[in-house]
C-alpha cells in the first residue's frame, strides 16, 4: 500500500436512512469522508450508478478507500437488493484490491434485515481477501442468540 494515499471513508445514503451518525463515526480516524447521497427524484438504480462512477473517479485519482457504508432505507424489494448489489460491487472491488477495508450494509426497519441478509452473502464472497463486511443487524442477532 502506498503510504502517501489519502485514506478515505465512503457513506452511501438512500431516502429514510441513518446515514448522519455514520458520517460522525468515519470522521474519527479517516477525516475524509465522502458522502453520496441519494436525490430526491432519483432511484436506487440511479443512485447505484454514481456510486459506480464515482468510486471508479476515487480509485483513479489514488484515493485509498478504508471503509464504506451503505445506509440503506426500509425498502428490500428486487429492484432495491439489485441496486444495492450494484453500488456494493462498486464499494468492493478496490477494497479487494488493496487487501483491506470495511464494509457496512446498514438499514431501517425491514431493511435491516435485508442489509443483514446481502451482508453474510457479501461476507462470504470476500472471504480471504482483507475485507470485513458486516451489518449492525448480524451484531445484534449474535448478541441475542
Amino acid at each position: 500500500m502506498d503510504l502517501h494515499q489519502d485514506r478515505t471513508a465512503i457513506v452511501v445514503a438512500e431516502h429514510g436512512s441513518a446515514w448522519r451518525g455514520w458520517v460522525d463515526r468515519f470522521r474519527v480516524g479517516t477525516p475524509d469522508v465522502v458522502v453520496i447521497r441519494q436525490h430526491d427524484d432519483e432511484g436506487l438504480l440511479d443512485l447505484a450508478l454514481r456510486v459506480r462512477t464515482e468510486m471508479q473517479a476515487l480509485t483513479e485519482s489514488g484515493v485509498d478507500i478504508a471503509r464504506a457504508v451503505v445506509a440503506g432505507g426500509d425498502r428490500v424489494d428486487p429492484e432495491a437488493i439489485s441496486a444495492r448489489a450494484l453500488a456494493i460491487k462498486a464499494l468492493v472491488a478496490p477494497m479487494v484490491s488493496e487487501g483491506e477495508g470495511t464494509l457496512i450494509l446498514d438499514g431501517v426497519g425491514s431493511g435491516a434485515t435485508g442489509m443483514a441478509a446481502l451482508a453474510t452473502t457479501v461476507a462470504a464472497q470476500v472471504n480471504g481477501t482483507g475485507v470485513l463486511v458486516t451489518s449492525p443487524a448480524l451484531e445484534a442477532i449474535a448478541a441475542v442468540a
